[in-house]
């Protein structure tokens, strides 16, 4: 399974139940990190990408995926015990946080195997970093 996560620089997810930012050009990233796969996420999650046929939103969408499948994690709780890929997308800049991305990846057998930077609408730019078990 791959994870995907949205953070800030200090690996921040949200604020009083709300998502920090999102981005157009991001959303076209992860669609089509996804291609092929199915992409599963929250349905708050799943409003940012308006009725698009290849997003599948549950409230139990962790519960759902299978072992080829991707999610788009942004709320709810999350495990990366079934994961084999991570993906975190920076923001690259610092917003307040009361919900974090706090699995130590380097203690959980993840590699960091490709750092790219794509640019945003609502940000010049964000850095997409791929972790693999």
């Amino acid at each position: 399974m791959k994870l995907i996560f949205c953070i800030d620089d200090k690996s921040g997810m949200m604020f009083f139940g709300k998502r920090q930012s999102q981005d157009q050009n991001l959303r076209e990233w992860i669609l089509n990190y996804a291609q092929g796969s199915k992409l599963w996420m929250s349905p708050y999650s799943a409003k940012q990408f308006g009725n698009n046929a290849s997003v599948l939103a549950d409230d139990d969408y962790m519960g759902k995926a299978e072992e080829n499948d991707v999610c788009f994690i942004e709320d709810g709780s999350f495990s990366t015990d079934n994961a084999n890929e991570i993906v975190l997308c920076k923001w690259n800049r610092h917003y307040p946080a009361d919900k974090f991305f706090d699995t130590d990846l380097k203690a959980s057998g993840f590699k960091k195997v490709k750092t790219e930077d794509i640019a945003g609408t609502s940000h010049e730019k964000i850095t997409i970093e791929t972790y693999r078990r």
